[in-house]
C-alpha cells in the first residue's frame, strides 16, 4: 500500500488567489512529510481575439512581472522545504489543458489545487475547469477547500 502513495513530484497550479494559496500550503505540509519536490505552474491564458490586437508578448511579459514579484513571498514561506520549490510560467489558451500536458511531460506524481470561494457567475467555469482536470491528468489530484 505505501507503494500507491510514492509522491515524489507535486505540481500545484498557482495564481496568488486565497484557493492557490491553500493549495500550496497543503503541498507544502504534503512535501515535508514525503520528502517531495513542488513545481509551482502558472498560465497566463490568453484570448486569440485580444491577443490579434495587441502587440506580441506585451499582456505576457506584464502579467510575468506581477507573478514573479508575488513568488518572492512564496519562496519565503518555502524555505523549510528539503527540495527548493521550482515555478513554470506558461502562455496557455485553457489552463487545465496545458497543466495537464505539463504534468504528463513532467511525469508529475499528484497535482494539488485549492478552491477559492466562488461567485454564482464563475461556477460553471470554476466546475469545468475543475472536472477537465480531473478527466485530463493521469496523476491523481487533491483539491483543497
Amino acid at each position: 500500500m505505501s507503494d500507491d502513495f510514492n509522491f515524489k513530484s507535486i505540481l500545484v497550479p498557482y495564481n496568488a488567489s486565497s484557493g492557490a494559496k491553500r493549495g500550496l500550503n497543503a503541498a507544502i505540509e504534503l512535501a515535508k512529510k514525503v520528502d517531495a519536490e513542488i513545481t509551482l505552474i502558472t498560465c497566463i491564458e490568453s484570448s486569440s481575439l485580444a491577443s490579434f490586437f495587441r502587440k506580441k508578448d506585451d499582456k505576457y511579459e506584464e502579467e510575468k512581472q506581477v507573478i514573479q514579484k508575488e513568488l518572492e513571498k512564496v519562496e519565503y514561506d518555502t524555505k523549510k522545504l528539503n527540495s527548493p520549490l521550482k515555478h513554470v510560467i506558461l502562455k496557455s489558451s485553457f489552463s487545465p489543458n496545458t497543466i495537464a500536458e505539463y504534468a504528463e511531460e513532467n511525469k508529475i506524481d499528484l497535482v494539488v489545487i485549492g478552491q477559492s470561494k466562488i461567485l454564482p457567475t464563475e461556477s460553471k467555469y470554476h466546475e469545468r475547469m475543475a472536472h477537465y482536470l480531473i478527466r485530463g491528468l493521469t496523476c491523481p489530484i487533491l483539491i483543497v477547500k
